[in-house]
């Protein structure tokens, strides 16, 4: 199956490298991207083929990945209408299926949201279906993304909730990471130990939470004993808020992906 992406920046491009890593053949990936320059980088750096035709890349395509920018997708619908219909799969923010099957009447779509982490096979992608998608074309589309980590399929009514939690959740990670290698650097941990040490910490505990057959809240009790450091420690997070700090996080990355989904 080959697999067409109409851009090929930070999402588009971790997903080619994503597939690529997972063993999807190079040949059977191309890429158009918005200048010659842009396309001459992206074959160089992945080894595919790129070119900036939209239409010969989605006419050449078995599967067209929608990976631009929400405000260039109208172009880039029109550019598909001159091509045979075939399963489109955008993950544009704010893109509904509502929307793209107006654009694309009769056309199977799907309406996606990954995160970055495919890009070691480690993502998150969610998935909303449109009317016009077979079983066959599902099952198709779902393997592909089942290779980059897990696949997640939501009501279009929860998907800008989903996308506040992975799509834009490894930033709030990141900065997690950072602020806690920094709270050890002011204890007086060298850059590089105090790095290591909050990395390897992150990604422990996730693995713990992943193999255990408890809550992430129960885990956190058992590490904090009673009196100890750990507990005086997380007794911090609480009375400073750190539960609501999120809650308020998540809730405007939501509000402002429904902004996207009304303009």
């Amino acid at each position: 199956m080959k697999l067409g992406f109409i851009g090929a920046g930070e999402m588009g491009g971790a997903l080619i490298k994503g597939l690529i890593h997972s063993g999807w053949p190079k040949e059977d990936i191309a890429a158009s991207v918005h200048s010659q320059a842009s396309a001459e980088r992206v074959a160089r750096q992945y080894g595919i083929c790129a070119g900036t035709d939209n239409a010969r890349t989605a006419a050449e395509a078995d599967v067209i990945l929608i990976a631009v920018k929400p405000g260039v997708v109208p172009q880039v619908l029109e550019e598909l209408k001159q091509t045979t219909p075939k399963p489109v799969v955008c993950m544009a923010l704010g893109w509904t299926l509502e929307k793209l099957q107006a654009a694309l009447p009769g056309w199977p779509v799907v309406r996606i949201m990954p995160n970055t982490p495919l890009a070691l096979g480690e993502g998150v992608t969610l998935f909303a279906f449109g009317a016009n998608v077979s079983a066959s074309v599902r099952q198709e589309v779902e393997a592909v993304f089942a290779r980059l980590g897990k696949n997640v399929e939501l009501p279009e009514a929860l998907f800008d909730a989903g996308t506040a939690v992975s799509g834009s959740g490894p930033a709030f990670v990141y900065y997690f990471i950072d602020a806690l290698a920094k709270a050890g650097r002011a204890q007086g941990l060298s850059d590089e130990q105090s790095l290591t040490l909050a990395l390897q910490t992150v990604v422990g505990a996730a693995k713990m939470v992943e193999h255990e057959h408890i809550s992430p809240a129960e885990l956190a009790q058992k590490v904090a004993t009673p009196g100890g450091c750990t507990a005086a420690g997380l007794d911090v997070l609480k009375t400073t808020g750190m539960d609501e700090a999120l809650a308020k996080t998540i809730g405007a990355t939501v509000a402002k992906a429904q902004e996207f989904g009304k303009k």
